[in-house]
């Protein structure tokens, strides 16, 4: 018996993935599971998300589906495969083993940005960062109110956990478990060798400030990476906040995420 029984199936780049994109049709056919690819549905109604593609695929029908409150499920043709991770060459036990309610649940935690009236929800990170990369600005952190610190830097990075393995890893943030209910703050290429990634509880609220800036250089809230607000000469503070917005994802039953850690990021390379 199927738990999932209205399926929208997702393809963003057809170029890499019209060949998985046909396997899924024809398993979802062969085992009469109603499904409608992207483009082609003129309804609101279904059960679960299948995205085939890799994590910025992901992220993308997240944003792009959120409304649906549904779970989504990844069939990765990426490289990494941290969001999507159901083995394309095992295809159709997996995704059978899924749509039967063989799987894992995880609900991943979002963040909302509030900046000059407006609110954004980031499912990776927000970044503050200047217009030229190799000027520095200076911002403030507060934490629930309390001073955290002034920093000289290239930028600065708020990470939930499920970004803690993108941008924020790239600039030397640490990784979060799943399991934790943290954010990640981290600062790009600050002018201190003693400035560190800083974890905090997701309950809290992060005001930042930005105090100088380059002479005629623009400034960003970035969100996701995909998303830029331009920061106003006259109003320079934002706040960012867990949202209200979560983010159901299906794993294999036997997905386990230190096992993707080795094999993504190439730990234990001896055995």
């Amino acid at each position: 018996m199927l738990n999932y029984k209205s399926i929208l199936v997702v393809a963003y780049d057809l170029e890499k993935s019209q060949k998985a994109l046909l396997d899924v049709e024809n398993i979802l056919k062969d085992n009469s599971v109603p499904y409608v690819v992207h483009g082609a549905h003129k309804n609101n109604s279904f059960d679960l998300v299948l995205v085939i593609g890799g994590d910025g695929s992901m992220l993308s029908a997240a944003k792009e589906f959120s409304s649906l409150d549904c779970p989504f499920l990844g069939v990765n043709l990426g490289k990494v495969g941290f969001m999507a991770d159901l083995d394309y060459e095992n295809l159709e036990v997996g995704l059978m083993e899924v749509l039967s309610g063989s799987n894992i649940v995880e609900e991943k935690e979002t963040l909302e940005c509030n900046y000059n009236g407006k609110k954004y929800t980031a499912y990776n990170e927000i970044v503050l960062h200047t217009q030229k990369s190799y000027k520095l600005m200076q911002f403030e952190v507060r934490v629930d109110g309390d001073f955290v610190y002034r920093k000289r830097a290239d930028g600065l990075i708020i990470s939930t956990s499920n970004g803690s393995t993108a941008y924020s890893l790239s600039a030397g943030g640490p990784i979060i478990s799943p399991s934790v209910n943290a954010f990640v703050i981290t600062s790009l290429n600050p002018l201190s060798l003693s400035a560190r990634p800083l974890i905090i509880s997701s309950k809290s609220k992060i005001e930042v400030a930005l105090t100088k800036t380059p002479p005629e250089t623009e400034s960003y809230i970035i969100i996701d990476g995909n998303e830029e607000i331009k920061i106003e000469e006259d109003l320079k503070d934002f706040t960012v906040t867990k949202s209200k917005q979560s983010f159901r994802l299906l794993h294999p039953k036997d997905h386990d995420f230190f096992e993707t850690c080795r094999d993504k990021l190439h730990w234990s390379l001896s055995k």
